[in-house]
């Protein structure tokens, strides 16, 4: 068990460590836990253990972001508590600047600075380099995956890492789109070598998809999609993706329902699930990449013929059978004396070998 701080419970501690278990590195345990924290970004603690100081957010339910910030042992060069309008806060000095891992209690310093100086002085331990190497080997994925996420041909807003985020649920290991079309708050199409996604989470495009807090995520097998269209106006207008499921048998405006709420308006293009609102100057850079994607569906669509070819003949012969009628004969009759074959079966066994091979 961690030791905590004067301000943090037993309970709060034990849950603390329990969030955090699924993020240490290998051979990381946690030392010491602090009530350190702040708003931007949100941390609720602080830990200390064998390798790292990190700022965490833990409010009671499940998130992909709990380590929020972090400085390893070989990264302090120094720890100050600095008391600005009555408040005390937890820097950590390094090359690049002081990370500030927000505010604590008064009480809470001299246990907050005997570990991290403890930590600071294990720079050079076994388990900080073991730790070096893997954030070193994880930046240097990060990087490898910024630059084949960059290669990605991406229409309208640049895309942001929550976005990325979002997509990587549903691929698999390595699997980049073909291409994404960015509406913004609107949301995104997805496209794969096999399928389209249409992804509307995150914040202000959450809420406009009538699904605060949460988000509308679907996908769409190349081998399901009918079309694809697009209804637009001078400025505006609505890509929509059609089905069996989702038919176009009504024209989804850019500002259809504008005047109901979001979960009100059935037939509003924000928050259908396969149509995407978006500008007219997207569609137009994006429209020579959507005529490829309709070839590509349609390829996908076309049935496959599989031509068999029968065997070659023996040389010298033309259909004559590998087996004679005397011993299809011979074997049946002796099917028939061992009891395998009744009296009607081994009669209709021997007319259709006589049809067969006669």
């Amino acid at each position: 068990m961690a030791e905590l701080s004067p301000k943090v419970k037993e309970s709060k501690g034990a849950k603390w460590c329990k969030a955090l278990s699924p993020d240490l590195l290998r051979g990381e345990t946690i030392w010491a836990l602090v009530g350190a924290g702040r708003l931007k970004p949100l941390t609720t603690g602080a830990a200390i253990t064998n390798v790292r100081v990190v700022g965490f957010f833990h409010g009671g339910q499940t998130t992909d972001k709990r380590v929020l910030l972090e400085v390893f042992a070989d990264q302090i060069r120094g720890v100050d508590f600095p008391v600005r309008a009555g408040s005390t806060s937890m820097w950590i000095k390094t090359d690049r600047g002081e990370v500030n891992f927000g505010n604590l209690h008064k009480d809470e310093v001299g246990f907050a600075r005997h570990y991290v100086e403890y930590l600071w002085s294990s720079a050079g331990s076994p388990e900080v380099a073991a730790a070096a190497d893997q954030r070193n080997q994880a930046d240097a994925d990060a990087r490898e995956l910024r630059r084949a996420r960059e290669a990605v041909r991406t229409f309208g807003a640049e895309m942001k890492d929550k976005w990325w985020d979002d997509i990587g649920r549903h691929t698999q290991p390595n699997e980049l789109p073909w291409f994404i079309i960015n509406g913004g708050s609107a949301g995104r199409l997805v496209a794969f070598e096999d399928r389209l996604l249409i992804s509307k989470t995150g914040g202000l495009t959450s809420f406009m998809a009538g699904s605060l807090g949460g988000g509308r995520e679907t996908i769409f097998p190349y081998s399901d999609i009918t079309n694809i269209e697009y209804n637009g106006g001078f400025a505006n207008g609505v890509l929509e993706v059609l089905t069996p499921s989702y038919q176009g048998g009504a024209n989804h405006d850019y500002w259809r329902s504008a005047n109901k709420s979001r979960n009100q308006a059935a037939d509003d293009p924000w928050t259908l699930s396969n149509c995407l609102p978006l500008g007219r100057h997207i569609y137009d850079e994006a429209q020579p990449t959507l005529i490829e994607l309709h070839r590509k569906i349609m390829e996908y669509k076309r049935p496959q013929v599989v031509v068999h070819h029968a065997p070659p003949a023996a040389s010298g012969v033309n259909s004559a059978p590998t087996v004679s009628l005397a011993d299809e004969l011979a074997k049946i009759a002796d099917m028939h004396q061992q009891g395998l074959l009744d009296d009607d079966e081994f009669k209709a066994a021997k007319a259709a070998a006589i049809s067969k091979l006669a």
